[in-house]
């Protein structure tokens, strides 16, 4: 406390500096914010986008390491490896229900995942599916309107054709 009291922060002088250090650098409130600045992500973190790598990778990491093991391995010297185990036995009563209970959640989200990665694919598939569908269909009314418009082309060429020798004729 006796140290707080004899050094004080003059919050104004610091603001004053910050100031001057923007205007000497030219930074102005058009300027990028904080939130503009694209991070790199890290690993796990939350995107904004669908990344289909992204959930295969966590889901195969969620099914392969859905197990709780409730005892690390010991490590120490003899004596604590051994108070380490005593203190294990007294408390498994207590931790291995917990650590069932965990993996056995942990298993049916690994499973739920599996499945939602399914159906993004089958969703994915038949989106497809129907995508191609739709193509084709636009693609045989595309080169029915051209054979419809050759033939009527055609018609034109023939009627300009008659007009002309009608006109010459009369």
């Amino acid at each position: 406390m006796e140290n707080q009291s004899n050094t004080s922060v003059n919050v104004s002088e610091i603001m004053k500096q910050i100031r001057e250090e923007i205007q000497e650098k030219g930074y102005s409130s058009e300027m990028l914010s904080f939130a503009d600045v694209p991070s790199e992500p890290e690993s796990g973190a939350y995107t904004e986008r669908f990344d289909a790598d992204m959930l295969h990778q966590n889901v195969q990491y969620v099914i392969a390491n859905h197990r709780v093991d409730p005892y690390r391995p010991l490590a120490g010297n003899p004596l604590s490896i051994f108070c380490k185990k005593v203190i294990r036995k007294l408390i498994s009563f207590y931790v291995e229900p917990y650590a069932a209970e965990q993996s056995s959640l942990n298993a049916n989200v690994a499973q739920a995942q599996a499945q939602i990665e399914l159906y993004i694919q089958e969703s994915r598939m038949h989106s497809t599916k129907v995508l191609l569908e739709r193509i084709e269909m636009l693609e045989l009314q595309q080169k029915n309107a051209k054979i419809a418009m050759e033939q009527m082309q055609a018609q034109i060429a023939q009627l300009q054709t008659k007009l002309a020798e009608e006109e010459q004729q009369g």
